[in-house]
């Protein structure tokens, strides 16, 4: 399937897919791997997401290098997720933290550090599109405050207080509320 799907893509896109696969392959194991705790699990996710990226490739190719990266992550953590999901295991977010590029300094995040991310899915799921792109943008494209306000046209103060009431509202939803 994979040499079909490689098949389609022109010789930009094709050398694009090779260049994130040679830059980023092994990356992409061990963030997976932090995830599914078993190397032969964290192989099939990074061939699954690659799978993944070469049906995105016009996007991808359309980011700048650091988004396209992070979006490539983010397909890796979210293929990874889908793994444990199949085998009825949870994931703590305590685990998906170390697996972040970046520490994140705000104390806004603690309310899903110990959360069961399958549940904490089921529950986003539950939010209105908006929220649920806000809490996207926020944690699988880690991106701040000022970027979400210049995406959505809301101040920094504005996406920042949003963002505490998200957290809040999942926090309530989380311990049964």
């Amino acid at each position: 399937m994979m040499i079909l799907l490689f098949g389609v893509l022109n010789d930009e896109q094709r050398a694009l897919v090779e260049r994130i696969f040679h830059e980023h392959r092994v990356h992409f194991q061990r963030i997976s791997f932090k995830i599914v705790k078993s190397e032969e699990a964290a192989e099939d996710v990074v061939s699954t997401a690659f799978v993944k990226i070469m049906d995105n490739i016009e996007k991808i190719s359309e980011l700048p290098c650091p988004q396209m990266t992070a979006f490539c992550v983010t397909i890796v953590k979210n293929a990874s997720i889908d793994v444990l999901r199949h085998s009825q295991q949870s994931v703590h977010l305590d685990r998906w933290d170390c697996v972040s590029d970046e520490n994140s300094d705000d104390l806004t995040d603690e309310c899903i550090h110990n959360a069961d991310v399958h549940k904490l899915t089921e529950l986003i799921d539950r939010l209105d599109p908006d929220d649920r792109r806000f809490v996207y943008l926020r944690y699988a494209e880690e991106m701040g405050y000022k970027e979400i306000g210049e995406l959505l046209n809301i101040s920094e103060d504005a996406a920042k207080k949003r963002g505490q009431r998200l957290v809040k509202k999942l926090r309530k939803l989380y311990e049964g509320g």
